[in-house]
Protein backbone atom coordinates (compact mmCIF):
# COMPACT_ATOMS: atom_id res chain seq x y z
CA UNK A 1 0.00 0.00 0.00
CA UNK A 2 1.28 3.75 -0.78
CA UNK A 3 2.80 6.00 2.13
CA UNK A 4 1.07 8.98 2.28
CA UNK A 5 3.84 11.72 2.33
CA UNK A 6 3.03 14.87 4.74
CA UNK A 7 5.43 17.58 6.40
CA UNK A 8 6.81 16.78 9.74
CA UNK A 9 5.11 17.97 12.57
CA UNK A 10 1.79 18.46 9.95
CA UNK A 11 -1.55 16.59 11.42
CA UNK A 12 -3.73 14.76 8.74
CA UNK A 13 -7.20 15.34 8.77
CA UNK A 14 -8.07 11.45 9.86
CA UNK A 15 -5.50 11.81 12.34
CA UNK A 16 -7.82 14.76 13.76
CA UNK A 17 -10.60 13.62 13.15
CA UNK A 18 -9.79 10.06 15.00
CA UNK A 19 -9.17 12.23 18.44
CA UNK A 20 -12.79 12.87 17.90
CA UNK A 21 -14.73 11.31 20.64
CA UNK A 22 -17.02 8.59 18.65
CA UNK A 23 -20.84 10.20 19.96
CA UNK A 24 -19.49 13.28 18.66
CA UNK A 25 -18.65 12.05 15.38
CA UNK A 26 -22.37 9.86 15.50
CA UNK A 27 -23.66 13.39 16.00
CA UNK A 28 -22.13 15.53 13.73
CA UNK A 29 -22.62 12.63 11.03
CA UNK A 30 -26.44 12.84 11.90
CA UNK A 31 -26.71 16.75 11.02
CA UNK A 32 -24.99 16.35 8.49
CA UNK A 33 -27.82 13.95 7.00
CA UNK A 34 -30.23 15.68 8.07
CA UNK A 35 -29.16 18.99 6.33
CA UNK A 36 -28.64 16.89 3.30
CA UNK A 37 -32.64 15.80 3.56
CA UNK A 38 -33.64 19.51 4.62
CA UNK A 39 -31.95 20.72 1.33
CA UNK A 40 -33.41 17.52 -0.84
CA UNK A 41 -37.04 18.30 0.24
CA UNK A 42 -37.02 21.82 0.46
CA UNK A 43 -35.50 21.51 -3.39
CA UNK A 44 -38.34 19.18 -4.49
CA UNK A 45 -41.09 21.72 -3.01
CA UNK A 46 -39.39 25.56 -4.10
CA UNK A 47 -37.75 24.89 -7.68
CA UNK A 48 -35.64 28.14 -6.75
CA UNK A 49 -33.61 25.61 -4.23
CA UNK A 50 -32.50 23.78 -6.78
CA UNK A 51 -29.58 25.49 -7.20
CA UNK A 52 -28.46 24.76 -3.45
CA UNK A 53 -29.29 21.09 -3.86
CA UNK A 54 -26.75 20.96 -7.08
CA UNK A 55 -24.35 22.82 -4.23
CA UNK A 56 -24.86 19.49 -2.23
CA UNK A 57 -24.54 17.21 -4.51
CA UNK A 58 -21.13 18.80 -5.87
CA UNK A 59 -20.18 18.88 -2.18
CA UNK A 60 -20.51 15.18 -1.85
CA UNK A 61 -18.99 14.55 -5.30
CA UNK A 62 -15.76 16.52 -3.61
CA UNK A 63 -15.75 14.68 -0.91
CA UNK A 64 -15.74 11.36 -3.01
CA UNK A 65 -12.60 12.54 -4.96
CA UNK A 66 -10.80 13.28 -2.02
CA UNK A 67 -11.31 9.57 -0.86
CA UNK A 68 -10.48 8.05 -4.13
CA UNK A 69 -8.99 10.04 -6.33
CA UNK A 70 -7.21 7.51 -8.33
CA UNK A 71 -10.57 6.02 -8.74
CA UNK A 72 -11.56 9.25 -9.94
CA UNK A 73 -8.64 10.33 -12.55
CA UNK A 74 -9.63 6.51 -13.64
CA UNK A 75 -13.06 7.82 -14.70
CA UNK A 76 -11.71 10.88 -16.24
CA UNK A 77 -9.96 8.71 -18.71
CA UNK A 78 -12.70 6.88 -19.53
CA UNK A 79 -14.55 10.12 -20.72
CA UNK A 80 -12.28 11.43 -22.44
CA UNK A 81 -10.14 8.26 -24.33
CA UNK A 82 -12.36 5.23 -24.43
CA UNK A 83 -15.45 4.91 -26.52
CA UNK A 84 -17.80 7.92 -26.75
CA UNK A 85 -16.28 11.24 -27.22
CA UNK A 86 -16.42 13.41 -24.04
CA UNK A 87 -19.38 15.48 -25.65
CA UNK A 88 -21.54 12.31 -25.95
CA UNK A 89 -22.03 13.17 -22.28
CA UNK A 90 -24.05 15.62 -20.66
CA UNK A 91 -22.44 18.92 -19.57
CA UNK A 92 -23.71 21.77 -17.26
CA UNK A 93 -24.29 25.32 -17.83
CA UNK A 94 -21.88 28.05 -16.02
CA UNK A 95 -23.40 30.73 -17.26
CA UNK A 96 -22.81 31.50 -20.58
CA UNK A 97 -20.66 28.77 -21.00
CA UNK A 98 -21.52 24.35 -20.24
CA UNK A 99 -18.82 22.63 -18.54
CA UNK A 100 -18.19 19.11 -19.08
CA UNK A 101 -18.21 16.10 -16.76
CA UNK A 102 -14.69 15.23 -17.29
CA UNK A 103 -13.96 19.00 -16.51
CA UNK A 104 -15.55 19.16 -13.19
CA UNK A 105 -14.27 15.45 -12.55
CA UNK A 106 -10.75 17.48 -13.24
CA UNK A 107 -11.22 20.54 -11.24
CA UNK A 108 -12.12 18.52 -8.36
CA UNK A 109 -8.94 16.44 -8.86
CA UNK A 110 -6.91 19.49 -8.72
CA UNK A 111 -8.39 20.72 -5.73
CA UNK A 112 -7.26 18.19 -4.02
CA UNK A 113 -3.91 18.07 -5.77
CA UNK A 114 -3.61 21.77 -4.24
CA UNK A 115 -5.01 21.27 -0.60
CA UNK A 116 -4.04 17.47 0.42
CA UNK A 117 -0.97 16.44 -1.75
CA UNK A 118 1.01 13.35 -1.16
CA UNK A 119 4.42 15.08 -2.81
CA UNK A 120 4.62 18.67 -2.28
CA UNK A 121 5.89 19.68 -5.60
CA UNK A 122 3.82 21.26 -8.63
CA UNK A 123 6.47 19.48 -11.41
CA UNK A 124 9.84 21.82 -11.02
CA UNK A 125 10.68 23.61 -14.04
CA UNK A 126 8.34 21.27 -16.22
CA UNK A 127 5.19 22.51 -14.18
CA UNK A 128 6.36 26.13 -14.03
CA UNK A 129 6.68 26.30 -18.20
CA UNK A 130 3.19 24.42 -18.31
CA UNK A 131 1.72 27.26 -15.82
CA UNK A 132 3.14 30.21 -18.08
CA UNK A 133 1.93 28.68 -21.47
CA UNK A 134 -1.63 27.92 -20.23
CA UNK A 135 -0.97 31.68 -18.70
CA UNK A 136 0.19 33.51 -21.72
CA UNK A 137 -2.76 31.34 -23.53
CA UNK A 138 -5.43 33.15 -21.50
CA UNK A 139 -3.45 36.65 -21.60
CA UNK A 140 -3.60 36.50 -25.13
CA UNK A 141 -7.25 35.57 -25.53
CA UNK A 142 -7.93 38.70 -22.81
CA UNK A 143 -6.53 41.04 -25.26
CA UNK A 144 -8.33 39.41 -28.49
CA UNK A 145 -11.71 39.86 -26.57
CA UNK A 146 -10.43 43.02 -25.84
CA UNK A 147 -9.37 43.98 -29.35
CA UNK A 148 -12.85 43.02 -30.50
CA UNK A 149 -11.67 40.35 -32.76
CA UNK A 150 -13.45 37.05 -31.01
CA UNK A 151 -15.63 36.69 -27.89
CA UNK A 152 -14.94 35.45 -24.51
CA UNK A 153 -17.16 32.43 -24.57
CA UNK A 154 -15.09 31.45 -28.16
CA UNK A 155 -11.74 31.61 -26.30
CA UNK A 156 -13.08 29.37 -23.89
CA UNK A 157 -14.45 27.23 -25.54
CA UNK A 158 -10.78 26.80 -28.26
CA UNK A 159 -9.00 27.10 -25.56
CA UNK A 160 -10.29 24.56 -22.75
CA UNK A 161 -8.82 21.41 -24.66
CA UNK A 162 -5.60 22.63 -23.07
CA UNK A 163 -6.51 22.83 -19.56
CA UNK A 164 -6.21 19.01 -19.91
CA UNK A 165 -2.74 18.96 -19.86
CA UNK A 166 -3.01 19.75 -16.34
CA UNK A 167 -3.64 15.77 -15.14
CA UNK A 168 0.38 16.61 -15.06
CA UNK A 169 -0.14 18.46 -12.20
CA UNK A 170 -2.75 15.54 -10.96
CA UNK A 171 -0.12 12.55 -11.31
CA UNK A 172 2.95 14.68 -9.92
CA UNK A 173 1.09 15.48 -6.46
CA UNK A 174 -1.02 12.63 -5.97
CA UNK A 175 0.26 9.54 -7.22
CA UNK A 176 4.15 9.53 -6.28
CA UNK A 177 4.40 6.00 -5.80
CA UNK A 178 5.77 3.70 -8.58
CA UNK A 179 2.67 1.32 -7.69
CA UNK A 180 -0.13 4.33 -7.94
CA UNK A 181 1.30 5.75 -12.02
CA UNK A 182 1.85 1.66 -13.09
CA UNK A 183 -2.23 1.08 -11.99
CA UNK A 184 -2.67 4.36 -13.89
CA UNK A 185 -1.15 3.90 -16.84
CA UNK A 186 -2.33 -0.03 -16.58
CA UNK A 187 -6.03 1.06 -16.61
CA UNK A 188 -5.40 3.80 -19.30
CA UNK A 189 -3.35 0.96 -21.59
CA UNK A 190 -6.70 -1.63 -21.09
CA UNK A 191 -9.73 1.43 -21.92
CA UNK A 192 -7.22 1.68 -25.23
CA UNK A 193 -7.04 -1.62 -25.57
CA UNK A 194 -11.05 -2.33 -25.15
CA UNK A 195 -11.51 0.45 -27.10
CA UNK A 196 -9.43 -1.37 -30.33
CA UNK A 197 -12.08 -4.33 -30.05
CA UNK A 198 -15.14 -2.09 -30.40
CA UNK A 199 -12.93 -0.39 -33.19
CA UNK A 200 -12.58 -3.36 -35.11
CA UNK A 201 -16.58 -4.23 -34.94
CA UNK A 202 -17.48 -1.71 -36.11
CA UNK A 203 -15.03 -1.78 -38.83
CA UNK A 204 -16.30 -4.66 -40.10
CA UNK A 205 -20.34 -3.36 -40.00
CA UNK A 206 -21.25 -3.91 -36.42
CA UNK A 207 -24.22 -2.22 -35.30
CA UNK A 208 -22.50 -0.24 -32.02
CA UNK A 209 -21.30 1.61 -35.27
CA UNK A 210 -24.19 3.46 -35.47
CA UNK A 211 -24.66 4.83 -32.11
CA UNK A 212 -20.96 6.04 -31.70
CA UNK A 213 -21.58 8.31 -34.90
CA UNK A 214 -23.97 9.81 -32.76
CA UNK A 215 -21.35 10.45 -30.21
CA UNK A 216 -19.51 12.64 -32.80
CA UNK A 217 -16.78 9.10 -33.70
CA UNK A 218 -15.01 9.46 -36.74
CA UNK A 219 -16.74 6.53 -38.61
CA UNK A 220 -15.67 6.75 -42.50
CA UNK A 221 -16.06 3.99 -45.15
CA UNK A 222 -12.82 4.05 -46.76
CA UNK A 223 -12.92 4.58 -50.64
CA UNK A 224 -10.58 2.29 -51.42
CA UNK A 225 -11.05 -0.52 -48.77
CA UNK A 226 -12.76 -3.82 -50.01
CA UNK A 227 -14.73 -5.71 -47.67
CA UNK A 228 -17.12 -3.07 -46.34
CA UNK A 229 -14.18 -2.03 -43.91
CA UNK A 230 -14.68 1.43 -42.65
CA UNK A 231 -12.12 3.90 -40.76
CA UNK A 232 -12.67 4.46 -37.69
CA UNK A 233 -11.40 6.83 -34.88
CA UNK A 234 -12.31 6.31 -31.76
CA UNK A 235 -11.39 8.46 -28.73
CA UNK A 236 -9.07 5.99 -27.12
CA UNK A 237 -7.21 5.70 -30.48
CA UNK A 238 -5.45 8.34 -28.68
CA UNK A 239 -4.55 7.02 -25.44
CA UNK A 240 -3.48 3.46 -27.31
CA UNK A 241 -0.75 5.49 -30.04
CA UNK A 242 0.51 7.45 -26.93
CA UNK A 243 1.38 4.09 -24.86
CA UNK A 244 1.67 1.77 -27.40
CA UNK A 245 5.73 1.36 -26.89
CA UNK A 246 5.19 1.65 -23.41
CA UNK A 247 2.97 -1.95 -23.42
CA UNK A 248 5.61 -3.25 -25.59
CA UNK A 249 7.95 -2.80 -23.16
CA UNK A 250 5.65 -3.92 -20.54
CA UNK A 251 5.36 -7.74 -22.59
CA UNK A 252 9.00 -7.61 -23.18
CA UNK A 253 9.60 -7.73 -19.25
CA UNK A 254 6.55 -9.38 -18.32
CA UNK A 255 6.81 -13.44 -17.56
CA UNK A 256 3.44 -16.39 -17.56
CA UNK A 257 0.54 -14.96 -17.55
CA UNK A 258 1.56 -11.42 -17.03
CA UNK A 259 2.88 -11.31 -20.67
CA UNK A 260 -0.03 -12.93 -22.11
CA UNK A 261 -2.45 -10.23 -20.82
CA UNK A 262 -0.03 -7.92 -21.83
CA UNK A 263 -0.10 -9.18 -25.18
CA UNK A 264 -3.75 -8.65 -25.39
CA UNK A 265 -3.55 -5.00 -24.46
CA UNK A 266 -1.12 -4.85 -27.02
CA UNK A 267 -3.35 -6.73 -29.80
CA UNK A 268 -6.16 -4.39 -28.95
CA UNK A 269 -3.95 -1.24 -29.13
CA UNK A 270 -2.56 -2.29 -32.77
CA UNK A 271 -5.97 -3.80 -34.06
CA UNK A 272 -7.30 0.24 -33.15
CA UNK A 273 -4.54 1.83 -35.18
CA UNK A 274 -4.84 -0.61 -37.90
CA UNK A 275 -8.25 -0.05 -38.19
CA UNK A 276 -8.28 3.94 -37.85
CA UNK A 277 -6.06 3.91 -41.10
CA UNK A 278 -4.46 6.87 -39.14
CA UNK A 279 -1.10 7.16 -41.64
CA UNK A 280 0.28 10.06 -38.95
CA UNK A 281 0.36 7.33 -36.56
CA UNK A 282 1.17 4.58 -38.91
CA UNK A 283 4.57 6.45 -39.80
CA UNK A 284 5.07 7.56 -36.15
CA UNK A 285 5.61 3.68 -35.22
CA UNK A 286 7.86 3.19 -37.41
CA UNK A 287 10.12 5.92 -36.37
CA UNK A 288 9.30 4.68 -32.58
CA UNK A 289 10.49 1.46 -33.34
CA UNK A 290 13.51 2.95 -34.57
CA UNK A 291 14.32 4.85 -31.12
CA UNK A 292 13.27 1.63 -28.89
CA UNK A 293 16.05 -0.55 -31.04
CA UNK A 294 18.22 2.81 -30.35
CA UNK A 295 17.52 3.09 -26.89
CA UNK A 296 16.78 -0.52 -25.69
CA UNK A 297 19.08 -2.84 -24.99
CA UNK A 298 20.60 -6.58 -26.74
CA UNK A 299 17.47 -8.05 -24.79
CA UNK A 300 14.80 -5.98 -26.05
CA UNK A 301 16.48 -5.42 -29.70
CA UNK A 302 16.55 -9.62 -30.18
CA UNK A 303 12.70 -9.81 -28.96
CA UNK A 304 11.49 -7.08 -31.19
CA UNK A 305 13.19 -8.39 -34.35
CA UNK A 306 11.42 -12.04 -33.13
CA UNK A 307 8.47 -10.78 -32.99
CA UNK A 308 8.21 -8.78 -36.38
CA UNK A 309 9.62 -11.80 -37.99
CA UNK A 310 6.87 -13.66 -36.89
CA UNK A 311 4.32 -10.51 -37.83
CA UNK A 312 5.66 -10.77 -41.28
CA UNK A 313 5.22 -14.39 -41.64
CA UNK A 314 1.93 -14.20 -40.45
CA UNK A 315 0.78 -11.79 -42.94
CA UNK A 316 3.19 -13.51 -45.68
CA UNK A 317 0.74 -16.67 -44.61
CA UNK A 318 -2.57 -14.88 -44.86
CA UNK A 319 -1.85 -13.33 -47.93
CA UNK A 320 -0.66 -16.77 -49.68
CA UNK A 321 -3.40 -19.04 -48.41
CA UNK A 322 -6.40 -16.18 -49.40
CA UNK A 323 -7.61 -17.68 -53.00
CA UNK A 324 -6.91 -15.26 -56.01
CA UNK A 325 -9.50 -12.61 -56.65
CA UNK A 326 -10.94 -12.94 -52.86
CA UNK A 327 -11.17 -9.63 -51.19
CA UNK A 328 -8.85 -9.71 -47.86
CA UNK A 329 -9.02 -7.61 -44.73
CA UNK A 330 -5.32 -6.90 -44.93
CA UNK A 331 -5.40 -5.34 -48.18
CA UNK A 332 -6.99 -1.67 -47.83
CA UNK A 333 -4.50 -1.35 -44.88
CA UNK A 334 -1.88 -2.23 -47.29
CA UNK A 335 -2.92 -0.41 -49.66
CA UNK A 336 -3.17 3.23 -47.46
CA UNK A 337 0.44 1.89 -45.76
CA UNK A 338 1.92 2.08 -49.25
CA UNK A 339 1.52 5.92 -49.46
CA UNK A 340 3.89 6.44 -46.48
CA UNK A 341 6.85 5.00 -48.92
CA UNK A 342 5.19 7.09 -51.55
CA UNK A 343 5.21 10.56 -50.72
CA UNK A 344 4.61 11.69 -54.44
CA UNK A 345 1.05 10.13 -53.99
CA UNK A 346 0.03 12.31 -50.87
CA UNK A 347 1.00 15.40 -51.88
CA UNK A 348 -1.85 14.57 -55.31
CA UNK A 349 -4.45 14.30 -52.45
CA UNK A 350 -6.99 17.22 -51.63
CA UNK A 351 -6.53 17.23 -47.90
CA UNK A 352 -2.41 17.28 -48.58
CA UNK A 353 -3.50 20.84 -50.76
CA UNK A 354 -5.88 22.04 -48.33
CA UNK A 355 -3.48 21.89 -45.45
CA UNK A 356 -0.27 23.57 -47.38
CA UNK A 357 -3.02 26.73 -47.95
CA UNK A 358 -4.36 26.82 -44.65
CA UNK A 359 -0.83 26.74 -43.70
CA UNK A 360 0.43 29.93 -45.59
CA UNK A 361 -2.54 31.84 -44.80
CA UNK A 362 -1.50 31.60 -41.14
CA UNK A 363 1.87 32.07 -41.45
CA UNK A 364 1.41 35.18 -42.86
CA UNK A 365 -0.85 36.47 -39.60
CA UNK A 366 1.45 35.02 -37.38
CA UNK A 367 4.37 36.85 -38.64
CA UNK A 368 2.43 40.09 -37.88
CA UNK A 369 1.64 38.55 -34.10
CA UNK A 370 4.78 37.50 -32.68
CA UNK A 371 4.55 38.19 -29.41
CA UNK A 372 1.24 37.43 -27.95
CA UNK A 373 0.00 35.76 -31.32
CA UNK A 374 -3.86 36.53 -32.38
CA UNK A 375 -5.64 34.82 -29.22
CA UNK A 376 -7.76 31.03 -28.97
CA UNK A 377 -10.96 31.47 -31.07
CA UNK A 378 -9.79 34.45 -33.10
CA UNK A 379 -9.71 34.49 -37.33
CA UNK A 380 -5.80 34.24 -38.57
CA UNK A 381 -6.84 34.54 -42.22
CA UNK A 382 -8.25 30.69 -43.01
CA UNK A 383 -12.14 30.16 -43.75
CA UNK A 384 -13.83 27.83 -45.81
CA UNK A 385 -17.28 27.44 -47.52
CA UNK A 386 -20.18 25.86 -45.35
CA UNK A 387 -22.90 24.82 -47.69
CA UNK A 388 -26.68 26.68 -46.64
CA UNK A 389 -28.78 25.39 -49.89
CA UNK A 390 -28.01 23.18 -53.18
CA UNK A 391 -26.59 26.68 -54.92
CA UNK A 392 -25.67 28.77 -51.48
CA UNK A 393 -22.51 28.72 -49.42
CA UNK A 394 -21.60 31.23 -46.68
CA UNK A 395 -17.80 31.63 -46.15
CA UNK A 396 -16.43 31.22 -42.42
CA UNK A 397 -13.13 31.84 -40.50
CA UNK A 398 -11.70 28.31 -39.98
CA UNK A 399 -10.39 28.53 -36.05
CA UNK A 400 -8.20 25.34 -35.80
CA UNK A 401 -4.87 24.28 -38.13
CA UNK A 402 -3.41 20.83 -39.07
CA UNK A 403 -0.02 22.01 -38.00
CA UNK A 404 0.10 22.72 -33.88
CA UNK A 405 3.25 24.49 -33.60
CA UNK A 406 1.76 27.20 -36.01
CA UNK A 407 -1.08 27.31 -34.06
CA UNK A 408 -0.03 27.49 -30.57
CA UNK A 409 2.53 30.41 -32.41
CA UNK A 410 -1.33 31.66 -32.88
CA UNK A 411 -2.72 31.55 -29.95
CA UNK A 412 0.28 32.55 -27.35
CA UNK A 413 3.23 33.93 -29.54
CA UNK A 414 6.56 33.00 -29.38
CA UNK A 415 7.02 32.99 -25.70
CA UNK A 416 4.01 30.30 -25.37
CA UNK A 417 5.00 28.45 -28.25
CA UNK A 418 8.65 28.04 -26.22
CA UNK A 419 7.10 27.46 -22.84
CA UNK A 420 5.23 24.48 -24.15
CA UNK A 421 8.03 23.21 -25.82
CA UNK A 422 9.95 23.30 -22.30
CA UNK A 423 6.75 21.44 -20.91
CA UNK A 424 7.29 18.70 -23.24
CA UNK A 425 11.22 19.14 -23.69
CA UNK A 426 12.64 18.44 -19.89
CA UNK A 427 10.76 15.12 -19.35
CA UNK A 428 11.74 13.69 -22.83
CA UNK A 429 15.57 14.58 -21.59
CA UNK A 430 15.15 13.06 -18.12
CA UNK A 431 13.55 9.48 -19.60
CA UNK A 432 16.59 9.50 -22.11
CA UNK A 433 18.98 10.61 -19.87
CA UNK A 434 18.03 8.57 -17.02
CA UNK A 435 20.01 6.35 -15.20
CA UNK A 436 19.95 3.97 -14.68
CA UNK A 437 17.27 3.56 -17.49
CA UNK A 438 13.92 2.11 -17.23
CA UNK A 439 12.62 1.15 -20.79
CA UNK A 440 9.09 1.42 -19.73
CA UNK A 441 9.98 5.08 -18.59
CA UNK A 442 12.05 5.63 -21.46
CA UNK A 443 8.94 4.33 -23.60
CA UNK A 444 6.83 7.22 -22.05
CA UNK A 445 9.00 9.79 -23.73
CA UNK A 446 9.26 8.21 -26.90
CA UNK A 447 4.66 8.51 -26.91
CA UNK A 448 5.44 12.18 -25.94
CA UNK A 449 8.10 12.02 -29.06
CA UNK A 450 5.70 10.47 -31.54
CA UNK A 451 2.58 12.88 -30.20
CA UNK A 452 4.84 15.84 -31.00
CA UNK A 453 5.89 14.64 -34.31
CA UNK A 454 2.45 14.00 -35.53
CA UNK A 455 1.64 17.67 -34.87
CA UNK A 456 3.14 19.11 -37.51
CA UNK A 457 0.03 17.67 -39.10
CA UNK A 458 -2.49 16.38 -37.33
CA UNK A 459 -4.42 18.13 -34.50
CA UNK A 460 -3.26 16.43 -31.58
CA UNK A 461 -1.99 19.10 -29.22
CA UNK A 462 -5.95 20.72 -28.60
CA UNK A 463 -7.65 17.65 -28.85
CA UNK A 464 -9.03 16.50 -25.62
CA UNK A 465 -8.15 13.18 -25.50
CA UNK A 466 -4.35 13.69 -26.57
CA UNK A 467 -4.14 16.55 -24.19
CA UNK A 468 -5.07 14.07 -21.45
CA UNK A 469 -2.54 11.95 -22.47
CA UNK A 470 0.22 14.50 -22.79
CA UNK A 471 -0.62 15.23 -19.06
CA UNK A 472 -0.54 11.47 -18.36
CA UNK A 473 3.21 11.03 -20.02
CA UNK A 474 4.80 13.70 -19.18
CA UNK A 475 3.46 13.60 -15.07
CA UNK A 476 4.70 9.93 -14.83
CA UNK A 477 8.19 10.77 -15.96
CA UNK A 478 8.56 13.73 -13.89
CA UNK A 479 7.04 12.07 -11.11
CA UNK A 480 9.84 9.41 -11.74
CA UNK A 481 12.46 11.53 -11.37
CA UNK A 482 10.82 13.52 -8.27
CA UNK A 483 10.37 9.65 -6.40
CA UNK A 484 14.33 8.81 -6.93
CA UNK A 485 15.74 12.60 -5.82
CA UNK A 486 13.81 12.44 -2.89
CA UNK A 487 13.81 8.85 -1.91
CA UNK A 488 17.26 7.32 -3.24
CA UNK A 489 15.70 4.73 -4.48
CA UNK A 490 14.82 3.24 -7.93
CA UNK A 491 10.99 4.23 -9.04
CA UNK A 492 10.39 2.38 -12.55
CA UNK A 493 7.14 1.37 -13.87
CA UNK A 494 8.72 -2.12 -14.92
CA UNK A 495 6.51 -5.08 -13.85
Amino acid sequence: MATRITTAGRVSLPALASRVPAPARIAALALVLLGIEVVVGASIVEARLGRLLMLVVGLGGLALVFRFPMATLVAFFGLTDFIFHSEFFPSFGVGPISVDGYELALAALLVVAAVRPQRRTWGGTTGAALAVFLALVAVSGIFAVGDGRTELTDVFNWARPLGLLTVFYVVVRLFPEPEQRRTLLTAAAVLAAITGVVALMVALGSGVGDMLKDAGTQIVREEEGVGGIQRVRLPGLSIGYALFWYVVMQVVASRGSRRAGWSGVLAGITLDILVSFNRNMWSGLVLGLALVLLLGGPLVRSRLVAALAVGAAGIALITAVSPAGQDRLIDPVVKRGSTIVNPSEVKREGSYKDRQLETEAAWETAKQNPTLGVGAGAPFGVYFDDRLGQDSYVRIPQLFLHNQYLYLLLIAGIPGLMAFLTFLGIPVFKAFRREPRDLPITSLAVGVVLIMISSAVAIYFTAVDMTMALGLLTGAIVADSHTRAADGRDSGLSG
